[in-house]
């Protein structure tokens, strides 16, 4: 169901309020920045270089900047948005330049970009079609648009009762919306997706587009204990929890 104007903006200005609210506390919140989640991010964008034409890289919902910290080496200009822009300032050691802007319409000319990345960021916008438009706009001919550690659909609807019971012990809602002076309500309009992404849905707007479209299932990044029984191996739909997008944009030629 496609979203009113007054809701898509309560959604964006819940998640600018939440995470200038977090900013400084913000990884030690997650808890899940390791060395060894550092380490393999590394990896993956090591690989969306080498299949990238050029190393102009995007960091998109930067956050603290965990993509922009891991690509240090791998892209030469790493540039990062986010809708919040107090997260920026805290963590501006970590990019080349930031910038607070919105997905739906990027601040960049055609072209700008050979690569876009983020990371636990899609399960927080009200829609997608518009962030697709801007996507295919910035990249290259050839970019590549690379996205991960998003909850996905198919997993959560198989194992809901498990989530729910993770969730309760875990009690994210309490200890993020304590910063927003116990505003539950703007956290789950910033966590809009919380019962996980459509991925399928979102890979055919991307193949529209003019993507060739890759997904993959995953469960590494979550903890210690995931790494450690299910590695960084590949699942199938339904039976790991997180979902990566690799989409590249089509040269004319293709």
């Amino acid at each position: 169901m496609s979203l009113g104007n007054e809701k898509i903006a309560a959604v964006k200005a819940a998640n600018r309020c939440l995470y200038d609210a977090i900013a400084e506390e913000y990884e030690a919140l997650d808890g899940r920045r390791s060395v060894a989640l550092e380490r393999w991010l590394h990896i993956r964008l090591a690989a969306l270089r080498a299949q990238a034409p050029g190393d102009r890289l995007l960091d998109m919902g930067a956050g603290s900047g965990l993509v922009s910290r891991c690509s240090q080496g791998i892209f030469a200009r790493r540039i990062a948005i986010d809708i919040s822009p107090v997260i920026l300032a805290k963590h501006k050691a970590n990019f080349d330049f930031a910038i607070a802007a919105d997905a739906d319409l990027l601040p960049f000319p055609d072209s700008a970009f050979d690569a876009i990345a983020c990371f636990a960021v899609l399960h927080h916008l009200p829609r997608f079609e518009p962030m697709i438009d801007e996507i295919h706009r910035v990249l290259a001919p050839g970019g590549i648009f690379y996205a991960d550690h998003d909850l996905d659909l198919a997993f959560a609807r198989r194992w809901r009762l498990l989530l729910d019971i993770y969730r309760f012990l875990c009690r994210p809602r309490t200890k993020y919306a304590k910063f927003i002076f116990g505003n539950s309500a703007a956290y789950d309009l910033a966590e809009h997706h919380s019962q996980g992404i459509d991925a399928q849905a979102i890979a055919q707007l991307f193949t529209v587009k003019g993507f060739t479209v890759d997904l993959s299932y995953h469960w590494h990044g979550l903890a210690a204990w995931c790494d450690f029984l299910f590695g960084a191996s590949e699942w199938p739909r339904g039976w790991a929890p997180l979902v990566a997008f690799r989409c590249r944009k089509r040269i004319a030629a293709d």
